[in-house]
């Protein structure tokens, strides 16, 4: 039932950040009910800020998913730390996610404790505990309890993103924080972004659960589309920086780059609703890391 046209509607953003590997990709994908952001069990697989947009009767609802903080040696590592908080600062409230089976969660809370006091007040701060599927009641209870005595979040809120366990309680949320405004995107949009960017997404998600070490964090991938005779065909050169990395991208007989496509392959097709011909193209771009220029533009961090 639509609301009455004289009903003022909500329209705003709520950020998604966290320490890496707390879930936030997949929290994202369940409160839109689609697959906007690439999840793996690696660390650091969110590169960008991508949104996904929940429609409702009482308006639009757009939460952001954002890199995960980390301390690493690595300087694009480093560098998506910049991503998050500049993504989340331009959102009107933040959902700060973390896990609550890590044993060391209160302790990631209060390094991050100054961070999350200094971006919103805590009228405009939730703490979502993902995972709590895997954590004993007689632990989790103390657990809120020690997080509410730090006066930084209006509430503590225990969810399963992977189960869809407390996404009601996050929308719900998440409608009576934002503001009031006009929708910024059409009824039909799932995501901000533009078709090319979710499907070098799903490349990069396959690269990084098929190869290990530093293979994944070493490639960034260019779509390019044509119309076939009877299918699209989509062209994903993955670039690398050495000529080893793309040897094992390729692998033995071009046995690791097949697997990367075939599953790729899935992903895209499921997204866009018809078949493809997806071709994949490995290409060696030496120290794209230490160009300051390419790799600010790459992870869009304002200059």
């Amino acid at each position: 039932m639509s609301l009455k046209k004289d009903k003022k509607r909500v329209c705003g953003f709520m950020g998604i950040v966290g320490p890496t590997n707390s879930g936030k990709s997949t929290l994202l994908n369940a409160l839109v009910g689609r697959k906007v952001s690439i999840v793996s069990q690696k660390v650091q697989t969110t590169y960008h800020g991508v949104s996904g947009i929940l429609n409702l009767d009482s308006g639009q609802l757009v939460f952001t998913d954002t890199p995960g903080y980390q301390k690493h040696p690595d300087r694009v590592a480093r560098l998506l730390n910049n991503v998050a908080d500049q993504k989340a600062a331009g959102c009107d409230a933040v959902m700060w996610v973390f896990d609550a089976s890590n044993p060391r969660v209160f302790q990631q809370v209060m390094k991050l404790k100054t961070k999350i006091s200094q971006l919103k007040k805590a009228e405009l701060s939730f703490c979502v505990l993902n995972k709590v599927d895997k954590v004993e009641k007689t632990q989790l209870l103390p657990l809120i309890q020690s997080l509410w005595e730090l006066g930084i979040f209006k509430e503590i809120i225990p969810v399963s993103a992977k189960k869809g366990n407390g996404m009601d309680r996050l929308v719900q949320i998440a409608n009576q924080v934002l503001p009031e405004g006009e929708e910024l995107y059409p009824r039909t949009a799932i995501s901000d972004r533009n078709p090319q960017f979710h499907l070098a997404e799903f490349v990069r998600e396959k690269i990084y659960q098929a190869t290990h070490e530093e293979v994944p964090y070493s490639s960034w991938i260019e779509i390019d589309e044509s119309e076939g005779p009877r299918m699209p065909t989509i062209l994903a050169k993955i670039h690398v920086d050495s000529e080893s990395k793309k040897g094992i991208l390729i692998g033995k007989k071009g046995e690791m780059l097949k697997k990367i496509g075939i599953e790729a392959r899935k992903e895209m097709e499921a997204f866009l609703g018809k078949q493809i011909c997806l071709k994949l193209h490995v290409h060696v771009q030496k120290k794209w890391k230490e160009d300051s220029r390419f790799v600010n533009r790459y992870l869009e961090l304002d200059q």
